[in-house]
């Protein structure tokens, strides 16, 4: 058994593999993706003043939007 990955250009091309499932054809499988925690990958790679200069320069820019718009 040969594993393929495809790029799906037109969804009636779903229907048209789904069909050759139904057949016994092949074997369709979805990719599940983990969601992954982006605070916990990060964590300790900022140090805590550059991430309150960070912090204070958003508020910053936030602030200036808000007086602009």
């Amino acid at each position: 058994m040969d594993t393929l990955r495809i790029d799906i250009l037109n969804k009636d091309a779903i229907a048209i593999l789904k069909g050759m499932e139904k057949a016994g054809l092949i074997s369709l499988s979805e990719k599940k993706t983990k969601k992954k925690q982006l605070s916990k990958q990060l964590r300790g790679t900022i140090s805590p003043s550059r991430a309150k200069k960070m912090i204070e320069t958003i508020e910053k820019e936030r602030s200036e939007w808000d007086q602009r718009y």
